[in-house]
């Protein structure tokens, strides 16, 4: 089926932040529009957004943030190219890269060329008639993923209400994803009560729902988590077990790790002490960049040394990069990655990052990000990919909601299993 018109325009995350979307209509009279999301704790070697800065009058309301480059790098590069074309995912995106050849398409915007490419996903599945989860596992059982979800959140998230990014809860026990989608809930809303009870909490909801809690310490805020899953009944390490999210670039000088909530300052050694003893005391199963994205040595000593059963789990590590993820195969540096499509700028070459991470044995979680959109295409991503994991943030806003509605229509209306990636 053939592409009658390519048409991008700006539009709004759920941080108020322009973003871009990208419009594919086909011969049959249909069009498949794909929104792509932006980070706020982003690492550097991520693929480049493209905004204006303060190129354009226009631009003066979105404090440099508008993306009318980017959408006219799609309207007037890309689109001519793809006119009259039959829709094919691989064959738009190898003409993406053959108009910006470069690693982090920086010529185009990675948020150009993502949006392209998700929309091209999209129409292609509608080609095939089917969802997208099926366009990429056309047979056989589709895998829901275990969530990984947001309950106390600081960082870049939430004001530094926590040094850390987040904490959060994985439901290792549940026996689908209804069930463990409910567990989620009450876990988040009894967190909610027992925060506003103790007087700690906060107006301040994160930016991906996570609550916004200040704690004097990150162990008394994994204490409050376990708290409130015990509180609604169930059972801490059997059906719920912690996760963190370091995003410890944030808070690394360059030579130093420093936590203010503590007020300790920690050299790269002496934080792979720090961050075993962590997870030794309590029952976390996932953690998320405990070290700054270029400390390799940092990451290395602590694969060594942390529990063999740790899913250690890179994101600035990584930046969904075949390169880096190869050094970290190769450097023994983590044994999970974490999958955004837009710091990659493709769909292709992103499933391609996933596959060989599981050709490694990696554990994959695809993930949303702080600044989401109200697709749901995350969902089907994860399911088709097999990837076993999606993290997408809390319970909390209709851009997070999307996704997790997605995966409970996808296992009511889908031939779909769901196990727990964390059993032995």
């Amino acid at each position: 089926m053939k592409i009658t018109k390519v048409l991008s325009y700006q539009v709004l995350d759920s941080r108020g932040k322009p973003t871009v979307a990208a419009a594919i209509s086909l011969a049959d009279g249909s069009t498949h529009t794909a929104r792509v999301p932006s980070g706020a704790s982003t690492g550097k070697h991520e693929a480049l957004e493209l905004r204006d800065g303060n190129q354009s009058i226009s631009n003066r309301f979105y404090s440099g943030n508008s993306v009318n480059l980017a959408v006219a790098n799609i309207n007037s590069k890309i689109a001519p190219l793809l006119i009259g074309k039959e829709i094919d995912l691989v064959s738009v995106d190898q003409q993406l890269k053959e108009l910006d050849p470069s690693e982090t398409h920086e010529i185009l915007g990675a948020n150009a060329t993502l949006a392209t490419s998700l929309a091209a996903a999209i129409a292609s599945a509608h080609e095939k008639k089917v969802s997208l989860a099926r366009y990429f596992q056309p047979t056989g059982k589709l895998l829901i993923p275990m969530p990984m979800v947001n309950i106390l959140s600081g960082g870049a998230h939430a004001n530094r209400t926590l040094d850390i990014q987040d904490i959060l809860i994985i439901p290792n026990g549940a026996e689908s994803f209804t069930e463990a989608l409910s567990w989620i809930v009450a876990v988040r809303e009894m967190a909610a009560k027992l925060g506003k009870e103790s007087g700690k909490a906060t107006h301040l909801v994160a930016d991906e729902g996570g609550l916004g809690i200040p704690f004097d310490s990150i162990e008394l805020a994994c204490a409050f988590v376990l708290e409130s899953i015990e509180k609604v009944g169930l059972r801490v390490g059997t059906d719920i077990s912690l996760a963190l999210d370091i995003a410890s670039t944030q808070f690394f000088d360059g030579s130093r790790y420093n936590l203010t909530t503590i007020n300790k300052s920690y050299s790269s050694s002496e934080f792979v002490n720090y961050t075993n003893i962590l997870v030794n005391n309590f029952p976390i199963i996932s953690i998320e960049d405990p070290f700054a994205e270029d400390d390799w040595e940092a990451w290395s000593a602590f694969v060594q040394a942390a529990p063999k059963t740790l899913q250690i789990l890179g994101d600035d590590l990584l930046t969904t990069n075949a390169h880096r993820l190869e050094r970290a195969i190769k450097d023994q540096s983590a044994n999970s990655i974490l999958i955004k499509a837009n710091q990659n700028g493709l769909v292709t070459s992103t499933h391609q990052v996933l596959q060989q991470a599981q050709s490694a044995k990696f554990n994959t979680v695809v993930s949303a990000r702080s600044g989401e959109t109200e697709d749901s295409w995350l969902a089907d991503l994860a399911t088709g990919w097999r990837a076993g994991q999606i993290k997408v943030g809390s319970t909390h806003g209709a851009e997070r909601n999307a996704k997790w509605n997605r995966l409970l229509e996808l296992e009511a209306t889908e031939d779909c299993e769901f196990k727990n990636p964390f059993l032995n």
